[in-house]
């Protein structure tokens, strides 16, 4: 299944018209249009409207064709880089004392003194169009 076939999944699934599906996800109706004609493909901002606005949708089969169009458990949870996350939670507070925040300092090195210029030579152009070297 291509990406514009897993798109127009969505949005039958969804229950929308393309012009909707474009608004629900913030990007122009031309756009979806492109992407369901064969046109585009999708971008990965594309990708990401979609993942935030339709959280329940798999990454894994949005973007790859592979799984099932859902993600398991509803959505609730979603293995991430990061761990598992659940959509809008707030982080727990532990019982576990926080750790103290060590602080460093960088020095930057002294700056170092620029080395004496020396002259190279000197060109003297003289306006009948010689010039002399030195």
């Amino acid at each position: 299944m291509e990406e514009r076939d897993r798109l127009a999944k969505i949005i039958e699934s969804e229950n929308l018209t393309a012009k909707q599906f474009a608004e629900e996800i913030g990007v122009s109706a031309g756009t979806i249009s492109n992407i369901l004609g064969g046109r585009n493909k999708p971008s990965v901002e594309i990708y990401v409207r979609i993942l935030n606005r339709f959280r329940t949708i798999s990454s894994d089969w949005l973007m790859l064709g592979t799984g099932s169009m859902y993600r398991p458990n509803g959505g609730i949870t979603q293995a991430t880089l990061f761990g598992d996350m659940r959509p809008n939670d707030v982080p727990q507070q532990t019982s576990e004392p926080a750790q103290p925040v060590q602080h460093y300092t960088v020095q930057n090195p002294a700056p170092q003194p620029a080395p004496a210029k020396q002259i190279a030579r000197i060109i003297i152009y003289y306006t009948d169009g010689t010039y002399e070297e030195r």
